[in-house]
Protein backbone atom coordinates (compact mmCIF):
# COMPACT_ATOMS: atom_id res chain seq x y z
CA UNK A 1 0.00 0.00 0.00
CA UNK A 2 2.73 1.92 1.05
CA UNK A 3 4.42 1.22 -2.42
CA UNK A 4 1.38 2.40 -4.35
CA UNK A 5 1.09 5.81 -2.71
CA UNK A 6 4.70 6.70 -3.61
CA UNK A 7 4.37 5.47 -7.12
CA UNK A 8 1.26 8.06 -6.88
CA UNK A 9 3.12 10.79 -5.30
CA UNK A 10 5.77 10.55 -7.94
CA UNK A 11 3.46 10.46 -10.59
CA UNK A 12 1.93 13.86 -9.84
CA UNK A 13 5.31 15.25 -9.09
CA UNK A 14 6.34 14.36 -12.65
CA UNK A 15 3.01 15.55 -14.38
CA UNK A 16 3.76 19.02 -13.25
CA UNK A 17 6.35 19.65 -15.19
CA UNK A 18 5.95 17.72 -18.24
CA UNK A 19 2.75 19.12 -18.20
CA UNK A 20 3.48 22.64 -18.06
CA UNK A 21 6.17 21.67 -20.85
CA UNK A 22 3.29 20.01 -23.41
CA UNK A 23 0.64 22.76 -23.00
CA UNK A 24 3.00 25.02 -24.14
CA UNK A 25 5.00 23.56 -26.56
CA UNK A 26 3.91 23.10 -30.15
CA UNK A 27 1.87 21.44 -31.66
CA UNK A 28 0.66 19.73 -28.26
CA UNK A 29 0.21 23.80 -27.25
CA UNK A 30 -2.68 24.29 -30.15
CA UNK A 31 -6.48 24.78 -29.63
CA UNK A 32 -7.53 22.81 -32.33
CA UNK A 33 -6.55 19.54 -30.49
CA UNK A 34 -9.62 19.35 -28.00
CA UNK A 35 -8.79 19.54 -24.54
CA UNK A 36 -9.59 15.84 -23.52
CA UNK A 37 -6.47 14.53 -25.40
CA UNK A 38 -4.32 16.96 -24.57
CA UNK A 39 -4.98 16.11 -21.05
CA UNK A 40 -4.40 12.48 -21.63
CA UNK A 41 -1.26 12.95 -23.25
CA UNK A 42 0.06 15.18 -20.25
CA UNK A 43 -0.96 11.78 -18.40
CA UNK A 44 0.25 9.54 -20.46
CA UNK A 45 3.54 10.98 -20.94
CA UNK A 46 3.50 11.27 -16.91
CA UNK A 47 2.62 7.34 -16.86
CA UNK A 48 5.76 6.69 -19.06
CA UNK A 49 8.70 8.91 -17.52
CA UNK A 50 7.38 8.10 -13.73
CA UNK A 51 9.61 4.94 -13.03
CA UNK A 52 12.10 5.97 -15.38
CA UNK A 53 12.96 9.14 -13.05
CA UNK A 54 11.46 7.58 -9.96
CA UNK A 55 14.98 7.45 -8.68
CA UNK A 56 16.32 10.83 -9.05
CA UNK A 57 12.63 12.01 -7.20
CA UNK A 58 12.32 13.36 -3.15
CA UNK A 59 9.81 12.32 -1.18
CA UNK A 60 6.85 14.35 -1.32
CA UNK A 61 6.62 17.28 0.68
CA UNK A 62 5.56 16.87 4.10
CA UNK A 63 4.46 20.75 4.25
CA UNK A 64 2.35 22.59 2.58
CA UNK A 65 4.67 25.77 1.70
CA UNK A 66 7.12 23.07 0.48
CA UNK A 67 4.06 21.82 -1.82
CA UNK A 68 2.98 25.21 -3.49
CA UNK A 69 6.67 25.75 -3.70
CA UNK A 70 7.93 22.90 -6.01
CA UNK A 71 4.87 23.19 -7.80
CA UNK A 72 5.81 26.54 -8.63
CA UNK A 73 9.36 25.78 -9.29
CA UNK A 74 8.07 22.60 -11.36
CA UNK A 75 5.95 24.88 -13.69
CA UNK A 76 8.56 27.23 -14.01
CA UNK A 77 11.00 24.66 -15.54
CA UNK A 78 8.32 23.06 -18.04
CA UNK A 79 6.89 26.85 -18.80
CA UNK A 80 11.07 27.67 -19.23
CA UNK A 81 11.55 24.71 -21.73
CA UNK A 82 7.70 25.63 -23.43
CA UNK A 83 8.95 29.16 -24.25
CA UNK A 84 12.11 28.27 -26.18
CA UNK A 85 9.73 26.03 -28.68
CA UNK A 86 7.23 29.27 -28.91
CA UNK A 87 9.51 31.48 -29.98
CA UNK A 88 10.99 29.31 -32.38
CA UNK A 89 7.50 28.88 -33.74
CA UNK A 90 6.73 32.68 -32.94
CA UNK A 91 9.59 33.94 -35.47
CA UNK A 92 8.32 31.15 -38.48
CA UNK A 93 4.87 32.90 -37.98
CA UNK A 94 6.78 36.35 -37.85
CA UNK A 95 7.98 35.33 -41.22
CA UNK A 96 4.79 34.33 -42.84
CA UNK A 97 3.15 37.36 -41.85
CA UNK A 98 5.76 39.96 -43.25
CA UNK A 99 5.96 38.32 -47.03
CA UNK A 100 2.17 38.14 -46.39
CA UNK A 101 1.81 42.06 -46.09
CA UNK A 102 4.60 42.34 -49.48
CA UNK A 103 2.30 39.82 -51.17
CA UNK A 104 -0.70 41.72 -50.56
CA UNK A 105 -2.61 39.42 -48.21
CA UNK A 106 -1.87 41.98 -45.25
CA UNK A 107 -5.67 42.79 -45.63
CA UNK A 108 -6.67 39.14 -46.07
CA UNK A 109 -6.50 38.09 -42.11
CA UNK A 110 -8.15 35.52 -39.95
CA UNK A 111 -8.36 34.94 -36.40
CA UNK A 112 -5.96 32.66 -34.94
CA UNK A 113 -8.11 30.54 -32.85
CA UNK A 114 -4.56 29.47 -30.06
CA UNK A 115 -3.66 33.21 -30.29
CA UNK A 116 -7.14 35.07 -29.88
CA UNK A 117 -5.41 37.67 -32.88
CA UNK A 118 -5.33 38.32 -36.40
CA UNK A 119 -3.00 36.67 -38.58
CA UNK A 120 -2.26 36.05 -42.29
CA UNK A 121 -3.03 32.52 -44.23
CA UNK A 122 0.83 32.43 -44.83
CA UNK A 123 1.63 32.61 -41.06
CA UNK A 124 -0.52 29.49 -40.99
CA UNK A 125 0.75 27.78 -43.38
CA UNK A 126 4.23 28.17 -42.80
CA UNK A 127 3.64 26.94 -39.04
CA UNK A 128 1.90 24.14 -39.94
CA UNK A 129 4.96 22.85 -42.67
CA UNK A 130 7.26 23.42 -39.88
CA UNK A 131 5.30 21.64 -37.03
CA UNK A 132 5.00 18.55 -39.93
CA UNK A 133 9.19 18.98 -40.29
CA UNK A 134 9.60 18.81 -36.56
CA UNK A 135 7.35 15.61 -36.27
CA UNK A 136 9.19 14.35 -38.64
CA UNK A 137 13.22 14.53 -37.79
CA UNK A 138 11.84 13.13 -34.59
CA UNK A 139 12.32 16.10 -32.75
CA UNK A 140 9.57 15.27 -29.92
CA UNK A 141 11.61 12.38 -29.55
CA UNK A 142 14.37 14.44 -28.79
CA UNK A 143 12.72 16.89 -26.47
CA UNK A 144 11.10 13.95 -24.30
CA UNK A 145 14.95 12.58 -23.93
CA UNK A 146 15.73 15.98 -22.80
CA UNK A 147 12.71 16.30 -20.48
CA UNK A 148 13.75 12.72 -18.68
CA UNK A 149 17.66 13.96 -18.57
CA UNK A 150 16.56 17.69 -16.58
CA UNK A 151 15.00 15.29 -13.83
CA UNK A 152 18.09 13.71 -13.02
CA UNK A 153 20.23 17.33 -14.19
CA UNK A 154 17.60 19.22 -11.65
CA UNK A 155 15.76 17.39 -9.28
CA UNK A 156 12.91 18.61 -7.28
CA UNK A 157 13.18 20.57 -4.39
CA UNK A 158 10.98 22.60 -1.76
CA UNK A 159 12.79 25.74 -2.21
CA UNK A 160 11.86 28.55 -4.51
CA UNK A 161 15.03 30.29 -5.85
CA UNK A 162 14.91 31.71 -9.30
CA UNK A 163 17.81 32.23 -11.42
CA UNK A 164 19.08 35.64 -12.40
CA UNK A 165 20.73 34.18 -15.41
CA UNK A 166 17.51 32.33 -16.67
CA UNK A 167 15.90 36.09 -17.16
CA UNK A 168 19.15 37.45 -18.54
CA UNK A 169 18.38 34.72 -21.58
CA UNK A 170 15.14 36.13 -22.63
CA UNK A 171 16.95 38.75 -25.15
CA UNK A 172 19.16 36.05 -27.04
CA UNK A 173 15.65 34.48 -27.24
CA UNK A 174 13.64 37.39 -28.61
CA UNK A 175 17.31 37.95 -30.89
CA UNK A 176 16.76 34.35 -32.03
CA UNK A 177 12.76 34.81 -33.02
CA UNK A 178 13.81 38.38 -35.05
CA UNK A 179 16.91 36.78 -36.69
CA UNK A 180 14.64 33.59 -37.87
CA UNK A 181 12.01 35.56 -39.04
CA UNK A 182 14.71 37.53 -41.10
CA UNK A 183 17.18 34.93 -42.22
CA UNK A 184 14.35 32.23 -43.30
CA UNK A 185 13.08 34.10 -45.64
CA UNK A 186 15.12 36.92 -46.58
CA UNK A 187 15.31 36.20 -50.63
CA UNK A 188 11.59 36.43 -50.95
CA UNK A 189 11.28 39.59 -48.79
CA UNK A 190 14.35 40.98 -51.13
CA UNK A 191 12.79 39.89 -54.30
CA UNK A 192 9.32 41.65 -53.42
CA UNK A 193 11.12 44.71 -52.36
CA UNK A 194 12.80 44.86 -55.78
CA UNK A 195 9.45 43.90 -57.94
CA UNK A 196 7.60 47.07 -55.92
CA UNK A 197 10.66 49.38 -56.48
CA UNK A 198 10.25 48.20 -60.46
CA UNK A 199 6.51 48.78 -60.36
CA UNK A 200 7.31 51.96 -59.12
CA UNK A 201 9.50 52.99 -62.00
CA UNK A 202 7.08 51.66 -64.23
CA UNK A 203 4.43 53.84 -63.02
CA UNK A 204 6.58 57.14 -63.09
CA UNK A 205 7.61 56.27 -66.75
CA UNK A 206 4.53 55.22 -68.12
CA UNK A 207 1.93 57.06 -66.48
CA UNK A 208 -0.71 55.06 -68.59
CA UNK A 209 -0.74 51.80 -67.03
CA UNK A 210 -2.54 50.81 -64.14
CA UNK A 211 -0.05 49.91 -61.56
CA UNK A 212 -2.64 49.37 -58.91
CA UNK A 213 -3.98 46.91 -61.73
CA UNK A 214 -1.45 44.91 -63.01
CA UNK A 215 0.90 45.01 -59.64
CA UNK A 216 -1.61 42.78 -57.25
CA UNK A 217 -1.69 39.85 -59.41
CA UNK A 218 2.16 40.20 -60.26
CA UNK A 219 3.05 40.09 -56.98
CA UNK A 220 1.12 37.51 -55.74
CA UNK A 221 2.44 35.44 -58.70
CA UNK A 222 5.71 36.35 -58.24
CA UNK A 223 5.93 36.04 -54.19
CA UNK A 224 4.55 32.50 -54.78
CA UNK A 225 7.01 31.43 -57.13
CA UNK A 226 10.19 33.16 -55.21
CA UNK A 227 8.13 31.03 -51.83
CA UNK A 228 8.52 27.98 -53.55
CA UNK A 229 11.98 28.11 -54.52
CA UNK A 230 13.14 29.32 -51.09
CA UNK A 231 11.35 26.53 -48.95
CA UNK A 232 13.18 24.19 -50.78
CA UNK A 233 16.29 25.41 -49.00
CA UNK A 234 14.14 26.93 -45.66
CA UNK A 235 13.56 23.25 -44.91
CA UNK A 236 17.28 21.88 -44.37
CA UNK A 237 18.15 25.71 -42.45
CA UNK A 238 14.57 24.81 -40.65
CA UNK A 239 15.76 21.47 -39.58
CA UNK A 240 19.57 23.14 -38.59
CA UNK A 241 17.22 25.87 -36.31
CA UNK A 242 15.60 22.72 -34.55
CA UNK A 243 18.54 20.88 -33.72
CA UNK A 244 20.14 23.72 -32.48
CA UNK A 245 17.68 24.27 -29.57
CA UNK A 246 19.19 21.45 -27.78
CA UNK A 247 21.71 24.89 -26.64
CA UNK A 248 19.05 26.98 -25.44
CA UNK A 249 16.72 23.83 -23.65
CA UNK A 250 20.25 22.93 -21.89
CA UNK A 251 20.92 26.41 -20.82
CA UNK A 252 17.96 26.44 -18.92
CA UNK A 253 18.39 22.98 -17.92
CA UNK A 254 22.13 24.45 -16.67
CA UNK A 255 20.45 27.81 -15.16
CA UNK A 256 18.40 25.66 -12.50
CA UNK A 257 21.24 23.53 -11.92
CA UNK A 258 23.48 26.43 -10.70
Amino acid sequence: MNNLIVMWQNFLLVSLRAGCLLYFCPPWDSTLIPAKIRIFSILGLSLALTPVVAPYLPPFPATWSGGIFLVIRELLIGLGFGLVFRFVFAGIEMAGNLIAIQMGFGMATVLDPQTQAQNTLLAELLVLMATLLFLAMNGHHALLRLLAQSYQEVPLETSLSLPGSLFAYVPNLGRLMYSMAVQLLAPVLALLFLTQVALGLVARAVPQIQVMIVGFPLTIALGFFFLSLTLMVAGPALVDQFAALKGPLTHIIGAWKN
